[in-house]
């Protein structure tokens, strides 16, 4: 390139300064404008080979410090309240308006959600540490962050365990630790496991956890009373200052209806704080029962695991392997799990469907399947053996355009941590529309197809592609002590099989709305021929069954559906009624739902100093009360970490896009014309 440039400006000097005999410079003259000459036409030439040249840059970044406090209401539940709400808030504020005039600060609070620091008023009733952690590891990435500093008491109540985040956070965090550090005697309800939904006539359990600290000796009484009505007294013995105790209650639902529970544990002289001692539940009690059956090529714990989500309005049938199909007739909803395969008979199983053609069915996909015959009983996905016959390890990834129904949107960083279901290699042609909840992950890489799946096409339809998802309820539970997530999802996708098309309805609410949440309910309306509308109105009047008192609302319009965001509601148990009038037919649709204090915050009310201290050693900080701030502020100040970071940075450019090669032409061109005009050439 160069070689071919320097002879395109050697020839060109040579036909203007050699073979032109009418010019006469002089020898010297002459062989200082050839020289010019070929200069300019070799870097013109040159710079139409467009090349690229090594450049280095330099910039410096200067030290970050992050400021993250904690917004959760259990900062200021204990004895020393009014400091908090006083006295601290003060000195917070001049140690913020300190760092700021010192450092480049990006500051938080975090609770519930983390979010750029506004008001801090204590008023989140969740604490998601490791949510905050994660999302500053992302979000500062290979940043110049001199420090983290985190204002917390250390309890937290939603997401993992904050010290397996921070083992490889690449910060230091220096801690502050908030609340109550001195343990004081405590009486609790920790937990209450119920079933939402039973049958009329059904006997039901419920189970209390009650917890105590440092009320060895003490006698206590747990009390279940229904609208005010007791139903039922234990008398509980604290032999231990570290006492857990799970007591079991047997209820009997003898009425149509909502009962609402309220679980009381009495208090003790000693005790500082009462909040943790009252819960509320709401048990819906329905006179139907669904009948359900499960087809699969062999026993499985995935079974297992769908038939936990189901409580007592299920009855669910088990058939395995060659053993005799039943009616399908007699069924609301049947599941193949791994079916059609080797091991079942196809053709009894396709003239089973064929004869109910509006029964709805949920495919799972396994290695069993029998991917070609999969493909003759439904026309939504062609499957296809891929091109080995080994397993794939697929995780799952939320898609947030799913709208068949609504899900839980802060659900989508626990998902992303399930393990990994089996599936054997498939390609997957779409035949039909279909709404995707959940998309499969290989290897990191998001592929964009379905892992879990549903359609309406005449029969309605739902598809898992992969086994082991007792695998994820496990995790869960492992991870947060529930199976929240797990149950709502598949408790959903089985309603939403359920609902009859036919009804020209179907209405989405939570069975439970915590107090700090807003009530959304979505809805559908369809026509004779099965298609979605929005064309009525819709509207629905909820009523508080505690007050009376009614709200009435019309829901928003959608493409292909309705919503309603009834914003905040106080806590209480509610019915609905949805209304539409679609020509001469009159859409009615019942339903209830409740909504609970939320409460968690309450129960652990002493701060978890150690959980706190490990945060910081981990991380090489350091830990310090809410009452040495100025000492935090005069290490940061001394911290020889935070410092300005020079970073150096060597890449190629176009040669054509450096300033400077633009002058050199233009100096060139304008020395070789001046000497030109100077001996009388021009």
């Amino acid at each position: 390139m160069l070689a071919l440039s320097l002879l395109a400006g050697l020839a060109a000097a040579t036909v203007l300064y050699f073979r032109n005999k009418k010019q006469h410079y002089g020898k010297a003259l002459t062989i200082i404008l050839f020289a010019l000459r070929t200069l300019i036409v070799g870097l013109v030439v040159l710079l139409l080979f467009n090349p690229l040249i090594r450049q280095k840059f330099s910039s410096v970044e200067t030290p970050t410090i992050i400021l993250a406090h904690d917004n959760s209401s259990s900062v200021v539940l204990c004895k020393d309240s009014v400091f908090y709400k006083n006295d601290y808030q003060t000195q917070f504020e001049q140690f913020r308006k300190d760092l700021n005039a010192d450092f480049q600060v990006d500051e938080y609070l975090f609770g519930e959600e983390v979010r750029d620091f506004e008001q801090l008023d204590f008023s989140d009733q969740l604490t998601d540490l490791s949510s905050l952690i994660k999302t500053l590891d992302r979000r500062y990435y290979k940043r110049n962050v001199g420090a983290v500093v985190l204002f917390t008491d250390g309890i937290y109540n939603r997401g993992f365990e904050p010290e397996l985040v921070a083992e490889n956070f690449p910060f230091p965090i220096h801690t502050v630790v908030l609340g109550d550090t001195v343990s004081y005697p405590d009486l609790a309800i920790r937990n209450v496991h119920y079933n939402k939904l039973v049958s009329l006539g059904a006997t039901f359990p419920v189970r209390v956890t009650v917890a105590a600290r440092d009320l060895a000796g003490h006698k206590a009484q747990l009390t279940l009373k229904e609208s005010g009505r007791i139903i039922e007294k234990r008398d509980i013995e604290i032999p231990s200052n570290r006492f857990s105790k799970e007591i079991d209650f047997m209820l009997d639902a003898t009425k149509k209806g909502v009962m609402a529970i309220d679980i009381e544990v009495s208090g003790i002289a000693e005790e500082e704080q009462l909040l943790n001692n009252v819960r509320h539940i709401y048990v819906e009690v329905l006179d139907q029962k669904y009948k359900l059956l499960c087809v699969a090529a062999s026993p499985h714990p995935d079974l297992g695991a769908l038939r936990s989500v189901l409580n007592d309005n299920y009855e669910v049938d088990f058939c395995f392997g060659k053993e005799t199909l039943p009616e399908f007739s007699n069924y609301d909803l049947v599941i193949l799990h791994q079916v059609p395969s080797a091991r079942t008979d196809f053709a009894a199983l396709k003239s089973q469907l064929d004869k109910n053609v509006k029964l709805p069915v949920f495919f799972i996909v396994g290695n069993d399947t029998d991917r070609d015959l999969l493909s003759k009983l439904q026309n939504v996905f062609a499957l296809h053996s891929g091109a080995t016959n080994t397993l794939m390890d697929v995780k799952a990834h939320q898609n947030t355009a799913f709208s068949t129904f609504t899900f839980d949107a802060k659900s989508e960083q626990l998902i992303a941590k399930y393990p990994p279901l089996a599936l054997p290699h498939l390609e997957i042609n779409a035949l039909k529309s279909h709404d995707d909840l959940l998309l499969q992950e290989v290897m990191g890489i998001k592929s964009g197809l379905p892992l879990l799946s549903f359609a309406n096409d005449g029969r309605k339809m739902a598809f898992l592609f992969g086994t082991n998802i007792w695998r994820w309820r496990l995790y869960e539970y492992y991870q947060n002590k529930n199976h929240d997530v797990f149950d709502e999802m598949f408790s959903k996708s089985l309603k939403y099989l359920l609902l009859s098309a036919n009804d020209g309805s179907a209405i989405y609410a939570k069975e439970t709305y915590y107090s700090n949440e807003p009530v959304i309910i979505t809805a559908e309306l369809r026509n004779p021929n099965n298609e979605l509308v929005t064309d009525p109105d819709l509207t629905i009047q909820i009523e508080n069954k505690l007050t009376g008192e009614t709200y009435d609302y019309t829901f928003s319009k959608r493409d292909h559906d309705y919503e309603l965001n009834a914003g905040l509601l106080p806590e209480g148990l509610y019915t609905y009624k949805v209304q539409a009038q679609m020509g001469e037919r009159k859409i009615n649709v019942n339903g209830t739902f409740s909504v609970v204090a939320i409460g968690i915050e309450a129960q652990q009310l002493t701060a978890d100093i150690d959980r706190v201290r490990t945060i910081a050693r981990l991380t090489n900080g350091n830990c310090y009360t809410a009452r040495e701030l100025q000492q935090l502020f005069a290490d940061l100040h001394n911290d020889s970490r935070i410092t300005s970071v020079e970073h150096h940075e060597s890449r190629f450019e176009d040669l054509i896009h450096s300033k400077w090669i633009f002058f050199v032409l233009i100096g060139l061109a304008a020395v070789e014309w001046l000497l030109r005009k100077m001996f009388g050439s021009y």
